[in-house]
Protein backbone atom coordinates (compact mmCIF):
# COMPACT_ATOMS: atom_id res chain seq x y z
CA UNK A 1 0.00 0.00 0.00
CA UNK A 2 1.38 3.39 -0.98
CA UNK A 3 0.38 6.59 0.78
CA UNK A 4 1.18 9.99 -0.72
CA UNK A 5 2.19 12.56 1.41
CA UNK A 6 -8.64 2.98 27.06
CA UNK A 7 -5.69 4.46 29.05
CA UNK A 8 -3.85 7.73 29.72
CA UNK A 9 -2.09 10.03 27.22
CA UNK A 10 1.13 8.02 27.48
CA UNK A 11 -0.53 4.85 26.24
CA UNK A 12 -0.31 3.02 29.55
CA UNK A 13 -3.39 0.86 30.18
CA UNK A 14 -5.83 1.99 32.86
CA UNK A 15 -6.53 -0.01 36.01
CA UNK A 16 -8.12 -3.34 35.27
CA UNK A 17 -7.57 -3.11 31.51
CA UNK A 18 -6.95 -6.32 29.60
CA UNK A 19 -3.50 -6.07 28.02
CA UNK A 20 -2.71 -7.80 24.75
CA UNK A 21 0.90 -8.31 23.59
CA UNK A 22 2.03 -4.84 22.42
CA UNK A 23 1.82 -4.19 18.70
CA UNK A 24 4.77 -2.55 16.99
CA UNK A 25 5.11 -0.16 14.05
CA UNK A 26 8.59 -0.03 12.52
CA UNK A 27 9.31 3.18 10.60
CA UNK A 28 12.29 3.29 8.22
CA UNK A 29 13.18 6.56 6.43
CA UNK A 30 14.98 6.01 3.13
CA UNK A 31 16.78 8.44 0.85
CA UNK A 32 18.66 7.04 -2.16
CA UNK A 33 18.91 3.63 -0.49
CA UNK A 34 18.30 1.41 -3.53
CA UNK A 35 21.62 -0.38 -3.06
CA UNK A 36 21.05 -1.54 0.51
CA UNK A 37 17.25 -1.70 0.57
CA UNK A 38 16.83 -5.33 -0.59
CA UNK A 39 18.85 -6.68 2.35
CA UNK A 40 17.25 -4.27 4.82
CA UNK A 41 13.68 -5.06 3.80
CA UNK A 42 14.35 -8.81 3.70
CA UNK A 43 15.68 -8.61 7.26
CA UNK A 44 12.70 -6.59 8.48
CA UNK A 45 10.15 -8.81 6.75
CA UNK A 46 11.74 -11.73 8.56
CA UNK A 47 11.28 -9.82 11.81
CA UNK A 48 7.61 -9.18 11.01
CA UNK A 49 7.07 -12.86 10.26
CA UNK A 50 8.75 -13.84 13.54
CA UNK A 51 6.39 -11.50 15.40
CA UNK A 52 3.44 -13.38 13.89
CA UNK A 53 1.23 -10.57 12.68
CA UNK A 54 1.72 -8.24 15.64
CA UNK A 55 3.73 -5.61 13.75
CA UNK A 56 3.76 -3.38 10.70
CA UNK A 57 6.55 -1.94 8.56
CA UNK A 58 6.35 1.62 7.19
CA UNK A 59 9.04 2.61 4.70
CA UNK A 60 9.19 6.32 3.88
CA UNK A 61 10.85 7.37 0.65
CA UNK A 62 12.25 10.86 1.14
CA UNK A 63 12.06 11.99 -2.49
CA UNK A 64 14.90 9.75 -3.63
CA UNK A 65 16.49 10.39 -7.03
CA UNK A 66 17.32 6.70 -7.50
CA UNK A 67 15.01 3.67 -7.63
CA UNK A 68 14.35 3.55 -3.87
CA UNK A 69 10.59 4.12 -4.08
CA UNK A 70 9.95 1.66 -6.92
CA UNK A 71 12.20 -0.94 -5.36
CA UNK A 72 10.55 -0.60 -1.95
CA UNK A 73 7.10 -0.96 -3.52
CA UNK A 74 8.22 -4.13 -5.29
CA UNK A 75 9.88 -5.63 -2.20
CA UNK A 76 6.94 -4.87 0.10
CA UNK A 77 4.46 -6.19 -2.44
CA UNK A 78 0.84 -6.40 -1.35
CA UNK A 79 1.51 -7.41 2.25
CA UNK A 80 -1.16 -5.96 4.53
CA UNK A 81 1.41 -5.38 7.29
CA UNK A 82 3.60 -3.13 5.12
CA UNK A 83 3.19 0.29 3.57
CA UNK A 84 5.25 2.75 1.57
CA UNK A 85 4.92 6.49 2.11
CA UNK A 86 6.28 8.55 -0.81
CA UNK A 87 7.09 12.16 0.07
CA UNK A 88 7.49 13.17 -3.58
CA UNK A 89 10.41 15.51 -2.99
CA UNK A 90 13.45 15.40 -0.73
CA UNK A 91 12.47 17.02 2.57
CA UNK A 92 14.98 15.58 5.07
CA UNK A 93 15.25 12.71 7.52
CA UNK A 94 13.19 14.46 10.18
CA UNK A 95 10.32 15.02 7.76
CA UNK A 96 10.47 11.39 6.62
CA UNK A 97 10.39 10.01 10.16
CA UNK A 98 7.54 12.37 11.06
CA UNK A 99 5.50 11.19 8.07
CA UNK A 100 6.02 7.55 9.01
CA UNK A 101 5.17 8.09 12.68
CA UNK A 102 1.95 9.92 11.83
CA UNK A 103 0.63 7.09 9.60
CA UNK A 104 1.68 4.28 11.95
CA UNK A 105 -1.15 2.41 13.63
CA UNK A 106 0.24 0.16 16.38
CA UNK A 107 0.49 0.67 20.15
CA UNK A 108 4.24 1.22 20.06
CA UNK A 109 6.43 2.67 17.34
CA UNK A 110 10.15 2.50 16.69
CA UNK A 111 12.11 4.21 13.96
CA UNK A 112 15.44 2.91 12.71
CA UNK A 113 17.89 3.84 9.99
CA UNK A 114 17.80 2.02 6.64
CA UNK A 115 21.36 0.79 7.12
CA UNK A 116 20.32 -1.16 10.25
CA UNK A 117 23.47 0.09 11.98
CA UNK A 118 21.93 -0.78 15.36
CA UNK A 119 21.77 -4.51 16.05
CA UNK A 120 18.17 -5.75 15.86
CA UNK A 121 18.99 -8.12 18.72
CA UNK A 122 18.63 -5.04 20.94
CA UNK A 123 15.04 -4.36 19.85
CA UNK A 124 13.38 -6.50 22.52
CA UNK A 125 15.31 -4.75 25.31
CA UNK A 126 14.37 -1.35 23.92
CA UNK A 127 10.70 -2.32 23.75
CA UNK A 128 10.77 -3.83 27.23
CA UNK A 129 12.03 -0.49 28.58
CA UNK A 130 8.79 1.13 27.35
CA UNK A 131 7.06 -0.64 30.24
CA UNK A 132 8.50 2.06 32.52
CA UNK A 133 9.22 4.93 30.10
CA UNK A 134 7.49 7.01 27.45
CA UNK A 135 10.44 7.21 25.05
CA UNK A 136 13.39 4.80 24.85
CA UNK A 137 16.61 5.70 23.08
CA UNK A 138 19.05 3.20 21.70
CA UNK A 139 22.30 4.70 22.98
CA UNK A 140 25.93 4.40 21.91
CA UNK A 141 27.13 6.38 24.92
CA UNK A 142 25.83 4.64 28.04
CA UNK A 143 27.48 1.80 29.92
CA UNK A 144 27.13 -1.53 28.15
CA UNK A 145 26.95 -0.12 24.62
CA UNK A 146 29.28 -1.33 21.85
CA UNK A 147 30.40 0.85 18.96
CA UNK A 148 32.28 -0.70 16.04
CA UNK A 149 34.02 0.88 13.07
CA UNK A 150 33.52 4.53 13.99
CA UNK A 151 36.43 6.84 13.18
CA UNK A 152 37.94 8.99 15.91
CA UNK A 153 36.90 12.13 14.05
CA UNK A 154 33.29 11.00 13.83
CA UNK A 155 33.26 9.92 17.47
CA UNK A 156 34.58 13.29 18.63
CA UNK A 157 32.09 15.15 16.42
CA UNK A 158 29.15 13.14 17.80
CA UNK A 159 30.26 13.62 21.39
CA UNK A 160 30.77 17.33 20.83
CA UNK A 161 27.35 17.75 19.28
CA UNK A 162 25.69 15.78 22.09
CA UNK A 163 27.40 17.94 24.69
CA UNK A 164 26.32 21.13 22.96
CA UNK A 165 22.75 19.81 22.55
CA UNK A 166 22.60 19.06 26.29
CA UNK A 167 23.86 22.56 27.08
CA UNK A 168 21.42 24.29 24.72
CA UNK A 169 18.32 22.21 25.54
CA UNK A 170 18.86 20.98 29.09
CA UNK A 171 17.79 17.48 28.03
CA UNK A 172 19.89 15.05 30.15
CA UNK A 173 20.67 12.32 27.60
CA UNK A 174 24.01 11.05 26.36
CA UNK A 175 23.13 10.17 22.76
CA UNK A 176 20.65 12.36 20.89
CA UNK A 177 21.15 10.97 17.40
CA UNK A 178 21.37 7.20 17.38
CA UNK A 179 18.79 6.19 14.77
CA UNK A 180 16.96 3.70 16.98
CA UNK A 181 14.19 5.22 19.12
CA UNK A 182 10.97 3.74 20.48
CA UNK A 183 7.83 5.52 21.70
CA UNK A 184 4.44 4.79 23.13
CA UNK A 185 2.32 5.55 20.08
CA UNK A 186 0.09 8.24 21.69
CA UNK A 187 3.22 10.06 22.86
CA UNK A 188 4.82 9.77 19.42
CA UNK A 189 1.74 11.21 17.70
CA UNK A 190 1.55 14.22 20.04
CA UNK A 191 5.28 14.94 19.85
CA UNK A 192 5.73 14.57 16.09
CA UNK A 193 2.67 16.73 15.40
CA UNK A 194 4.72 19.54 16.98
CA UNK A 195 8.15 18.82 15.47
CA UNK A 196 9.12 21.05 12.56
CA UNK A 197 12.85 20.40 12.11
CA UNK A 198 13.19 18.53 8.79
CA UNK A 199 16.88 17.60 8.82
CA UNK A 200 19.32 15.51 10.84
CA UNK A 201 18.89 17.59 14.01
CA UNK A 202 15.21 16.64 14.33
CA UNK A 203 16.06 14.18 17.13
CA UNK A 204 17.03 17.11 19.33
CA UNK A 205 13.68 18.83 18.81
CA UNK A 206 11.83 15.56 19.49
CA UNK A 207 13.64 15.03 22.79
CA UNK A 208 13.29 18.66 23.82
CA UNK A 209 9.52 18.49 23.29
CA UNK A 210 9.34 15.22 25.26
CA UNK A 211 11.42 16.73 28.06
CA UNK A 212 9.32 19.90 28.22
CA UNK A 213 6.16 17.76 28.44
CA UNK A 214 7.57 16.09 31.56
CA UNK A 215 7.63 12.61 30.02
CA UNK A 216 10.18 9.96 30.90
CA UNK A 217 13.15 9.24 28.61
CA UNK A 218 15.31 6.14 29.12
CA UNK A 219 18.54 5.25 27.32
CA UNK A 220 19.30 1.59 26.61
CA UNK A 221 22.78 0.46 25.51
CA UNK A 222 22.96 -0.99 22.01
CA UNK A 223 25.48 -2.49 19.67
CA UNK A 224 26.08 -0.09 16.78
CA UNK A 225 28.27 -0.54 13.69
CA UNK A 226 29.41 2.25 11.39
CA UNK A 227 28.08 1.49 7.92
CA UNK A 228 29.36 2.66 4.55
CA UNK A 229 27.29 4.86 2.29
CA UNK A 230 26.22 7.41 4.88
CA UNK A 231 24.62 10.58 3.50
CA UNK A 232 26.01 12.69 6.35
CA UNK A 233 28.80 15.11 5.39
CA UNK A 234 30.74 15.57 8.58
CA UNK A 235 31.82 19.21 8.17
CA UNK A 236 28.93 20.69 6.18
CA UNK A 237 26.22 18.89 8.13
CA UNK A 238 27.86 19.68 11.46
CA UNK A 239 27.61 23.39 10.68
CA UNK A 240 24.01 22.95 9.53
CA UNK A 241 23.10 21.09 12.73
CA UNK A 242 24.58 23.85 14.88
CA UNK A 243 22.31 26.34 13.12
CA UNK A 244 19.42 23.92 13.63
CA UNK A 245 20.16 23.74 17.36
CA UNK A 246 19.74 27.47 17.71
CA UNK A 247 16.55 27.40 15.64
CA UNK A 248 15.09 24.53 17.72
CA UNK A 249 15.90 26.24 21.01
CA UNK A 250 14.24 29.45 19.86
CA UNK A 251 11.17 27.75 18.37
CA UNK A 252 10.45 25.43 21.30
CA UNK A 253 11.27 28.10 23.85
CA UNK A 254 8.90 30.61 22.26
CA UNK A 255 6.07 28.05 22.23
CA UNK A 256 6.67 26.68 25.72
CA UNK A 257 3.64 28.26 27.37
CA UNK A 258 1.27 27.60 24.54
CA UNK A 259 1.50 24.65 22.24
CA UNK A 260 3.44 22.30 24.56
CA UNK A 261 1.13 23.03 27.49
CA UNK A 262 -1.91 22.17 25.35
CA UNK A 263 -0.18 19.01 24.08
CA UNK A 264 0.03 17.63 27.63
CA UNK A 265 -3.73 17.17 27.62
CA UNK A 266 -4.03 15.17 24.41
CA UNK A 267 -4.83 12.62 23.21
CA UNK A 268 -6.57 9.95 25.30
Amino acid sequence: MVNHSDGDMTGRPGPGSAVDPPDLSIVVPAFNEAERLPETIATLLGLLDARAGRSQLVVVDDGSSDATAALAADLLGDRSDCSLVALGRHRGKGAAVRAGILVSSCDRVVFMDADLATDLEDLDRVLAALDHADVVLGSRRVQGSRVEGQTLTAALAHRGFAGLARLVTGVPVEDFQCGFKAFRAPVAKVVFEQVREPGYAFDVEVLLVVHRMGLRIVEVPVRWRAMGGSHIRLVADSVSMLVSLARIRWRVGSARRGRWARSRRAPR
